[in-house]
């Protein structure tokens, strides 16, 4: 016995798998806390590491503005998630500034080194 797939279906398929891709493409940049609980009671090296992870954040929202697989399927589906992702993208850069300088400035009262 065959069966026959419905063109209702295939349908159903189609969109199930179009709004899963959207979804995996939608994927945005983490906007970091300027100011988070405990940084005044963090080592030299717990605010490097944090400072380091910073200019990572930035890193990664600054290739989000880039032309990616996901801002292209964006384009495509979507047009105007692509300003949204810029928006964040910018938003996530913002907010990584400050949190470097935020750092930098506890780690120069603490007479911590600074990374460049």
């Amino acid at each position: 016995m065959k069966v026959k797939m419905s063109h209702f279906n295939t349908g159903k398929f189609i969109t199930v798998a179009l709004a899963a891709a959207l979804l995996a493409a939608c994927a945005s940049p983490t906007v970091t806390q300027v100011v988070k609980p405990g940084d005044t009671g963090l080592n030299c090296g717990q605010m490097q590491n944090e400072f380091s992870d910073a200019q990572r954040l930035k890193k990664e929202a600054d290739s989000e503005k880039a032309v990616t697989g996901g801002n292209v399927v964006r384009a495509i589906f979507f047009w105007p998630a692509i300003i949204g992702t810029a928006m964040n993208a910018n938003e996530a850069i913002s907010a990584a500034d400050n949190r470097s300088i935020h750092l930098a400035s506890l780690m120069r009262e603490n007479k911590c080194e600074v990374p460049k």
